[in-house]
């Protein structure tokens, strides 16, 4: 081999990615065939040779993610690592690509879909419905991850967020609440509507009234949360009665809520429980300490990857998989005497 060249000098002769030099040195299969000889082609002239000897490996996943969400470090963080995790040990290269609003709205695939051969699919998070329908139909392998689309039968990995949601409530129920309070915006995420699902059903199965009063369901004042929890303050300021728990539908709006009602003099868990939904690190920072559902964030990324791999391997019809979580007790919420 010659030391002096490198897989970037390949790449930079043939004005492609380094990772698809590598792939196709290293005798890794997801090059396509024209691809392969024009890489052994230059290789060849830059007089880099390659050990034929090297495992071959079983082909590429793509791993679609929304832009925004490519850097967080909250709730996705664990999930990408565990596909990328499960897809070596079963011999796959899981592969990392942010989708742009503009690749979404002008139906753009990621310039690596055609520079390397993927054997499946995997979407994490909410892309457009024409998006994910596009992808579809190329008639690879694919999975959608922590979400799913109603009017596409697509196979998914999510989280059991209506069960999760009636374990919570019904735990707050055998505390003595009885007037139990919920927020979160449905008409913006799927998850938060299927925990509002079972948030109802919870008190429903109790004998329990759902007081709409008491029920924080619109955009309005939700959108500006992180960003200016002062309205979500103004708004609470408005509310005849406040309930004696409420259920948060993730842990970002509980932690606001409780910084929100500890500054206008209320005591939490003291006065008002306060509970949520995902196990987020901060979680376990707030004063009190979140009680809250844990999402088993490694498991979906686990499950979707071996999901997406007997669909390459053997089809089959499209199903969901919803993947239990686990309630977290800390300090946050209190029994009622």
């Amino acid at each position: 081999m010659n030391s002096k060249t490198s897989m970037q000098d390949i790449a930079d002769k043939l004005g492609i990615s380094k990772n698809a030099v590598s792939l196709a040195l290293n005798n890794k299969a997801g090059v396509s065939e024209e691809l392969r000889f024009r890489i052994f082609e230059a290789a060849n002239q830059l007089n880099y040779r390659t050990d034929t000897r090297t495992k071959k490996k079983r082909g590429n996943l793509l791993v679609l993610i929304p832009e925004n969400i490519r850097n967080d470090k909250i709730f996705y963080y664990e999930v990408f690592w565990s596909i990328e995790k499960r897809a070596k040990e079963n011999g796959y290269n899981a592969i990392i690509c942010g989708v742009t609003q503009e690749m979404e709205d002008q139906l753009i695939l990621p310039e690596l879909y055609h520079e390397i051969e993927f054997q499946g699919i995997l979407l994490v998070g909410v892309l457009h419905l024409n998006y994910v329908r596009m992808l579809f139909d190329l008639g690879i392998p694919l999975i959608t991850v922590d979400h799913y689309y109603d009017s596409l039968q697509l196979d998914a990995v999510v989280t059991a967020n209506a069960e999760e949601a009636y374990k919570i409530v019904t735990h707050l129920i055998n505390k003595g609440h009885k007037l139990i309070g919920f927020i979160g915006a449905i008409s913006k995420s799927k998850s938060f509507k299927e925990r509002w699902s079972g948030y109802q059903n919870a008190l429903s199965d109790a004998g329990l009234a759902i007081d709409t009063n008491h029920s924080i369901v619109n955009s309005s004042p939700l959108e500006a949360l992180n960003s200016t929890p002062a309205q979500l303050a103004d708004y609470l300021d408005t509310m005849i009665s406040m309930p004696s728990a409420w259920f948060c539908a993730d842990d970002r709006i509980a932690i606001s809520l409780i910084q929100i009602l500890i500054s206008k003099g209320h005591k939490v868990p003291g006065d008002i429980s306060v509970v949520g939904f995902g196990d987020i690190e901060a979680a376990q920072m707030i004063a009190p300490r979140l009680t809250t559902i844990q999402v088993q964030r490694e498991q979906l990324g686990y499950e979707a990857v071996d999901f997406l791999i007997r669909k390459i391997d053997a089809g089959g019809s499209p199903a969901k998989i919803s993947i239990y979580g686990k309630l977290i007790e800390r300090d946050s919420c209190k029994a009622l005497g």
